[in-house]
């Protein structure tokens, strides 16, 4: 909705007067009356009751006349915002979405470039790109898929997929499962406030899956969550305006790729670029290492798997006991399939 006819339509419902309301707000009363008809035609509705010997409001101008003070300020918000963004000289605003960790290259950022402020801000996934379209934001961690129109993309890392159940459920004495053995649960969709789902997991309504940062983000004692072994993944993404990129975005997008402060685009990257040791990297973005580290490194990552995975795996007839059981309830379920 346009914030301004939104204005010119307050002004006539606070005056019912159009040409008071008019001189008001220093246009002329045809062009008031235009607003008004474009913002009738806009909601279907007429906002004033021209039958009547003066101008009164309708239902519908009664209610939009009730709504319309918090529908300008949030816009005046936005505005400010913006306006404050761009008033800061030799700042970069950097927005990410939940389960994304930006401290080192924060961290990295300051070190190098310690005369252009950093702004960083959490933002919703469903307005990840749109802080970047409103200049709220001049690059944005985003979850993948985007709707990547005249946006620049680079792929970071993908993140593995989990099943969050209640800590009394059969799932939770696995070490991972498959789709096929969630073929019979009830799965919570998820909703926009990720910690109602994971409430209602706790009460065993169902079970919900989760990229694993998220899940993290909302762990708690009477709830587990396993890895889905053959689940899509879902991919991070840090993403910006193609036309409006300037050196600082590029600098910045550099050290997240990995370039260290004396290397050139396609020098050595730093010891890690994105993700953990459950988040596989991929694209040009990915960091590297040298070869000798990297066998050392996944020597010592893979004792430490092996002695994480002795730890947590059931005893093999407690999981063959369980596994049976689940299968026996999801056949009752299906009604003995």
């Amino acid at each position: 909705m346009d914030v301004t006819l939104l204005r010119h339509f307050v002004a006539v419902a606070e005056q019912l007067h159009f040409a008071r309301a008019a001189q008001s707000l220093g246009i002329s009363r045809p062009a008031l009356s235009s607003s008004v008809k474009a913002l009738e035609a806009e909601l279907g509705a007429e906002l004033f009751d021209r039958s009547a010997e003066r101008t009164t409001l309708s239902a519908t101008g009664q209610q939009l006349l009730a709504e319309s003070g918090p529908l300008i300020e949030a816009e005046e918000l936005r505005l400010a915002e913006i306006a404050a963004t761009m008033a800061l000289p030799g700042t970069l605003s950097v927005a990410f979405v939940p389960g994304v960790t930006v401290g080192k290259w924060t961290l990295a950022w300051e070190s190098r470039h310690p005369g252009i402020a950093l702004r960083v801000r959490p933002v919703d996934e469903e307005d990840s790109v749109a802080v970047l379209r409103d200049g709220i934001a001049d690059v944005s961690f985003v979850r993948l898929p985007v709707k990547d129109h005249g946006l620049g993309v680079i792929p970071l890392y993908q993140e593995t997929a989990v099943v969050v159940v209640s800590k009394d459920h059969p799932i939770a004495l696995f070490d991972s499962v498959t789709l096929a053995d969630l073929a019979d649960e009830k799965i919570v969709r998820k909703p926009p406030i990720v910690s109602d789902a994971v409430e209602l997991v706790a009460a065993g309504v169902g079970v919900v899956l989760l990229p694993q940062s998220i899940a993290r983000l909302h762990a708690r004692k009477d709830v587990v969550a396993r890895p889905v072994t053959d689940a899509p993944q879902t991919g991070i993404a840090i993403v910006w305006i193609e036309d409006d990129l300037t050196a600082e975005m590029e600098e910045f997008i550099g050290i997240v790729r990995g370039r260290t402060a004396a290397s050139s685009r396609s020098g050595s990257p730093l010891s890690e670029a994105a993700g953990s040791d459950t988040d596989r990297a991929v694209g040009s973005g990915s960091s590297s290492s040298s070869p000798s580290s990297e066998k050392s490194g996944a020597a010592k990552s893979g004792q430490a798997k092996s002695a994480a995975g002795a730890a947590k795996k059931p005893k093999a007839r407690q999981v063959k006991h369980s596994r049976g059981a689940l299968q026996a309830r999801n056949r009752k379920r299906g009604g003995g399939r």
